[in-house]
């Protein structure tokens, strides 16, 4: 296995152009299989574009956004994910929580625009709604001096839109709608994992910044949990306030616990 490469940016950046332009979201699968096989140049070529140019710009995206690892675990955990045949876990699901877990922009437009809206009952997502995030984004947050134009802003919403209707969480052409999203019990448990890498010093799940994303009500979270725990998936504990996990399988063993347990 390649060890884990360079450390997440916490910086913000516009990938979500590159990658929502993607307009065949296997390439990105392909390009996961090809970096963890034979070479970088297999790598490269799985993303079949035309020019050098596209090729360049795309691979860079893909890697920086998909292939970049806080750790060891991390990298085990992906690597099952994406290239064992035998592991049925819905692979838009998963890719959606690795972009949110590395990408800070697409988790956060994730966090506090996509998923307050699906939660409050609408409908779907426009373009405006991420618009509005955006630029008030930019207006809060001057000093980190992004300079982002408004054409900048109006690619950063539409190819968001685009990214999320790839990854089966939209539907629709110019008007997108929500797809409704249920988790298996498999689905959350791997969900558990991706956030415990995002805050390993936080076991309560309740205060995880990556909560909004498993698209199960708070309410329903504590039941749904508990039948994670009487299966031996993790361990939780409630004490009317935090309700902490503690996960019981090692990443890199964790799809073999969940998809080939007897």
């Amino acid at each position: 296995m390649k060890s884990a490469n360079t450390p997440i940016s916490p910086e913000y950046d516009t990938s979500i152009n590159v990658i929502g332009g993607i307009q065949d979201i296997s390439i990105i699968y392909k390009a996961i299989d090809a970096y963890f096989s034979e070479s970088s140049t297999r790598e490269r070529n799985e993303l079949a574009l035309r020019t050098e140019r596209s090729r360049t710009r795309v691979h860079n995206a893909i890697k920086a956004s998909f292939l970049i690892f806080k750790n060891d675990d991390h990298q085990a955990l992906v690597q099952n994910l994406f290239t064992r045949k035998d592991v049925p876990a819905n692979k838009e699901l998963i890719l959606f929580w690795q972009y949110a877990l590395s990408n800070r922009l697409f988790r956060e437009i994730s966090t506090q625009v996509f998923c307050k809206a699906y939660f409050s009952g609408r409908a779907g997502l426009s373009k405006e709604d991420i618009v509005a995030y955006l630029k008030e984004f930019l207006n809060q947050n001057k000093p980190l001096g992004l300079g982002w134009s408004e054409s900048t802003v109006q690619t950063l919403s539409t190819k968001y839109l685009n990214l999320m209707t790839k990854l089966n969480l939209l539907e629709g052409a110019r008007i997108k709608s929500f797809k409704y999203v249920r988790p298996s019990s498999e689905d959350m448990v791997l969900f558990l994992y991706f956030a415990s890498l995002q805050e390993p010093d936080n076991r309560n799940i309740l205060k995880n910044e990556m909560l909004p994303l498993l698209f199960i009500p708070v309410e329903d979270i504590q039941d749904r949990l508990k039948k994670l725990s009487l299966k031996g998936y993790i361990h939780m504990t409630y004490n009317g306030i935090d309700l902490n996990i503690e996960l019981t399988h090692s990443f890199k063993e964790i799809c073999d616990v969940l998809y080939h347990r007897p």
